[in-house]
């Protein structure tokens, strides 16, 4: 777009210069167009070019990010808040109710297949099974009187 337009000025004022890039030389250059074309042809000195100045860091970091002395202060007192509200003033939910459970009263059967794995694998390794047997009856029990 901008192309466009420079190339319709450029044919509307009838400049000398045809050639695109001098013209945008000629447009932001303080030097004659004799110069212009001198520095084109020249080979450029690195120590006295910008990039000699361009540390790597720029390109891995970026833009200096400069924060604010307050910043720290304003989300330390935004994290306070909402703890002071989530963890003392909140009221407790049915679904806070719910935590305090066990995965084994939100699964059926779930401690009892727990349990037979861990008894065959203490079988196996000569592990003591005493507890697990126990728990074990106790949930055969259980699921009898219902």
């Amino acid at each position: 777009m901008a192309l466009q337009n420079l190339l319709r000025f450029t044919r509307a004022t009838n400049l000398k210069y045809r050639n695109i890039k001098l013209c945008f030389l000629r447009l932001n250059s303080t030097k004659p167009p004799s110069e212009v074309n001198e520095d084109l042809n020249r080979p450029i000195r690195y120590s006295q070019s910008p990039a000699n100045k361009w540390k790597a860091q720029y390109s891995r970091e970026g833009g200096v990010n400069t924060r604010l002395w307050y910043e720290p202060y304003v989300i330390l007192l935004s994290i306070a808040v909402f703890m002071i509200y989530f963890c003392i003033l909140r009221e407790e939910s049915d679904i806070d109710r719910h935590f305090d459970q066990t995965l084994y009263d939100h699964l059926e059967g779930l401690e009892e297949h727990q349990l037979k794995i861990s008894l065959k694998y203490n079988e196996e390794h000569g592990l003591d099974c005493k507890a697990i047997k126990t728990r074990l009856e106790e949930i055969t029990k259980e699921n009898k009187q219902k």
